[in-house]
């Protein structure tokens, strides 16, 4: 990490612990349930992450997927935040049938979730700057979302994105690209359709999937990937062929929602994705700028 991003990431670690210092959030009034995997080291910005977000859309239940790092004393600081959060530990959502770890426990608990509502998956390097029409008009109509990575980005065939994929393999290429130029043999009518879009947000209507769904896709994929199934940006890979193939599935505008590299005047929601995260003062500046916004705002 060069000089200027250690500066920034302190910079950020100071700022963000402003954030405690806002009052609690109530119990939102919105119909569909937050749910975000947290560690320790993420505690801070995912209270920035959830208060931001929560000006602009107040869901009525708030789930955590706790990392086993996430000891009781980080509990207790996210509690006095939000009152009514709802813990469960990553373990319930190790399963047989699909990887461990690289965020599985994550979608799992979607999964399992979606059975009694719409969630929102929400991620804990991401800040909300302004109103997301388009989320409340997927949530309202009951149609899956997910953030998109570029401009004009939409839902193909699994085939176009397999043959775009094989057409850039390389020795070293990324697990997802992998994934992506074998996802045509995959033989289900249940997969026809992909989007590379990021799980770091996403949308899922209630009764979208379920665990079996996952399961019989992640088993599709392993018989193909026997060696790297289990690789980080598997889930990720899994969650854009789930919401591609949910009737009616939007990819939310970029960049009006996009990463901080990429905004421009209209961006309304940043995820701040680990290669940017601290490559300039943005991060702490916006944590700086929420924290003073509540305490204003009470």
């Amino acid at each position: 990490m060069k000089l200027q991003e250690r500066f920034n990431r302190i910079l950020f670690n100071m700022s963000v612990r402003g954030i405690v210092n806002t009052p609690p959030v109530a119990r939102g009034t919105c119909d569909f349930i937050a749910l975000s995997m947290v560690q320790k080291r993420d505690v801070y910005s995912y209270l920035l992450a959830f208060k931001s977000f929560f000006r602009y859309q107040s869901p009525a239940r708030v789930v955590i997927v706790a990392d086993p790092t996430l000891d009781e004393g980080d509990r207790a600081i996210m509690r006095k935040q939000i009152p009514h959060i709802e813990f469960r530990e990553a373990r319930e959502f190790q399963r047989a049938g699909i990887p461990k770890g690289g965020c599985w426990e994550r979608l799992c608990a979607v999964s399992e979730y979606v059975s009694e509502g719409y969630v929102v998956q929400l991620d804990a390097d991401t800040v909300t700057t302004g109103p997301l029409p388009e989320v409340r008009a997927a949530i309202d109509d009951g149609l899956a979302f997910t953030l998109g990575t570029e401009d004009r980005q939409t839902i193909v065939p699994s085939t176009e994105i397999s043959n775009w994929a094989r057409d850039r393999l390389e020795p070293d290429s990324h697990i997802q690209v992998i994934a992506e130029s074998k996802l045509a043999e995959v033989e289900s009518d249940h997969y026809r359709k992909y989007v590379r879009g990021c799980a770091g947000f996403a949308g899922y209507p209630r009764r979208s999937f379920d665990f079996e769904r996952m399961r019989d896709f992640s088993s599709h994929m392993e018989k193909r990937m026997p060696d790297t199934w289990n690789k980080w940006g598997t889930e990720q890979f899994t969650s854009n062929v789930l919401v591609a193939n949910m009737p009616g599935a939007r990819v939310l505008p970029h960049p009006k929602y996009c990463a901080p590299h990429r905004r421009k005047d209209e961006s309304v929601f940043l995820h701040f994705i680990g290669y940017v995260r601290y490559s300039t003062m943005l991060y702490a500046n916006l944590a700086r700028r929420v924290a003073s916004e509540l305490r204003r705002a009470a």
